[in-house]
């Protein structure tokens, strides 16, 4: 009750309509909610606070404005006094807790009823009942994207694996056509085993030339964990298209997030 509303409507520009025990309901904007999915995640497992661990954070004596993790607890280091956070630990759901989230990006000429219906069921049958080759099941999240012509892109996966996906948007000057082009050659060459997932991202990004050299290397090593991680927790039927589907997404948010601002004389 404390930890939820300060990271959706402070960290981040967001609202949160609900939050008890451990349910969320909120919403927030298309640059920051994978960023705010995973702190979210990251504070009911009391876990590190990602802002803490950005690399031109945690060696800056002067920035405090984190949680530090103790045990099954957060606790604010911030000075920030627009802050209103006790100055005292503040309880999570543990280490050991396991978190299912639905997430729904839909078109502004979407209904609302049909959006939050799907964000019902991006919770219930996405992420709740994902379940990983060796049969674990929770601790994922299913986006949907809900377009205007009523199509839905569907994507799943374990939280560890999202970090992973995450990560591939964090390499810059990446055309969102390559996560599109990806996905194409994906859909006819598929890699057989996992084994070939190393030789399979190599050829694609040598035979890629609006790929730059001095960042080939960085988006194939972050395209290759990718896409392991994902083969190891996804069940062997639906490997395949979210492969796909979430090179399909990341396609989409580098595009949504960018604006062009026209001639403001």
């Amino acid at each position: 009750n404390q930890l939820v509303p300060y990271l959706t409507e402070q960290r981040y520009a967001g609202r949160l309509i609900y939050g008890g025990g451990d349910d969320v309901l909120a919403y927030t904007n298309l640059w920051e909610w994978d960023k705010w999915l995973w702190d979210i995640r990251q504070c009911f497992r009391g876990d590190k606070d990602p802002l803490k661990e950005k690399p031109d954070n945690k060696d800056n004596p002067e920035f405090k404005d984190y949680f530090k993790s103790e045990g099954d607890y957060w606790s604010w280091q911030g000075g920030n006094e627009n802050v209103n956070l006790p100055k005292r630990p503040l309880f999570t759901m543990g280490s050991v807790a396991t978190i299912s989230f639905g997430i729904v990006i839909a078109h502004h000429s979407v209904p609302l009823a049909i959006a939050l219906e799907e964000m019902w069921d991006a919770e219930k049958e996405g992420a709740k009942k994902h379940e990983s080759p060796d049969g674990k099941q929770k601790d994922a999240v299913q986006v949907r994207v809900i377009y205007g012509n009523g199509n839905i892109l569907k994507a799943a996966c374990k939280f560890d694996t999202f970090s992973q996906w995450q990560a591939l948007l964090a390499v810059p000057d990446i055309d969102p056509a390559m996560f599109e082009q990806a996905a194409t050659v994906w859909e006819q060459h598929p890699v057989p085993l996992e084994q070939a997932i190393d030789a399979w991202c190599v050829a694609f990004c040598d035979r890629r030339e609006k790929l730059k050299d001095d960042n080939k290397g960085k988006f194939r090593d972050v395209l290759t964990q990718f896409i392991k991680d994902l083969w190891l927790t996804t069940k062997e039927d639906d490997r395949d298209l979210e492969v796909m589907n979430w090179l399909k997404l990341a396609a989409f948010m580098l595009r949504k997030r960018e604006i062009n601002i026209g001639d403001a004389s």
